[in-house]
């Protein structure tokens, strides 16, 4: 799993990492909410924001508040780890999707957070070495499929990046990504289309809009997981 780290501190940003190693998580560290939030944009891989609340530039209030306000971003979860009071953080961030740890960093405390936060997130890709079980196919044959869904995949954050752009948007048809989903246990991504599917042709757009962002990134994590198991 991926684990973005936001945090100026390098003594305390050192500690997360190291600890963040040893318990089988990648991750990377960012030094305020702007440098954040570009990363994000970048790795739709992150599942999980660990982050300080006194930074430079912008910190980790206006940063929260960012990931909540974007419908690509408001579903992943975020650990707060700073030295401010509860009173203080409670009031100055959104109700619902974080947690917080108080500083110094004790790391069964930080762990026993981040698989709090993260045992209520399903993975992006379950693990195509089980799914290959489970269809019972061999490990050519199931590559083949692997490759094929990848193909769809990427034709689809084609078409939405360009409809995205457009006014009004679209109403794209996500048959074959729907289909292939359901094969290959991308879970987030089938449960994003079946909502679209629901919605009709009298789909308010606003809304189809927002969904359609949060598919994308979706589909961009899981060509990174699709792409880096066929390599």
């Amino acid at each position: 799993m991926n684990v973005l780290i936001v945090e100026d501190n390098p003594i305390s940003a050192k500690v997360l990492e190291h600890t963040l190693d040893r318990h089988g998580y990648e991750s990377y560290t960012a030094k305020d909410g702007d440098q954040a939030l570009e990363y994000l944009d970048g790795h739709p891989e992150v599942e999980l924001v660990i982050t300080d609340l006194s930074m430079p530039k912008a910190d980790g209030f206006a940063l929260i508040r960012n990931i909540k306000d974007r419908p690509e971003l408001n579903e992943i979860p975020i650990l707060v780890c700073t030295s401010q009071r509860p009173a203080n953080v409670n009031q100055n961030l959104p109700m619902e999707g974080w947690k917080y740890i108080f500083k110094p960093i004790r790391a069964d405390s930080l762990m026993q957070k981040v698989k709090e936060l993260t045992s209520q997130h399903r993975a992006i890709l379950q693990s195509p070495d089980q799914t290959m079980q489970q269809v019972g196919m061999d490990s050519q044959a199931f590559l083949e499929v692997l490759d094929e869904f990848l193909k769809i995949v990427k034709d689809k954050i084609a078409r939405l990046e360009a409809n995205l752009k457009e006014e009004p948007i679209e109403i794209l048809d996500l048959q074959d990504l729907l289909e292939g989903a359901k094969l290959i246990r991308a879970d987030r991504v089938l449960d994003l289309v079946e909502n679209l599917s629901r919605l009709g042709v009298r789909a308010n757009l606003e809304t189809v809009q927002s969904l359609y962002s949060r598919l994308l990134r979706e589909l961009k994590a899981t060509q990174h997981y699709l792409t880096l198991y066929a390599s």
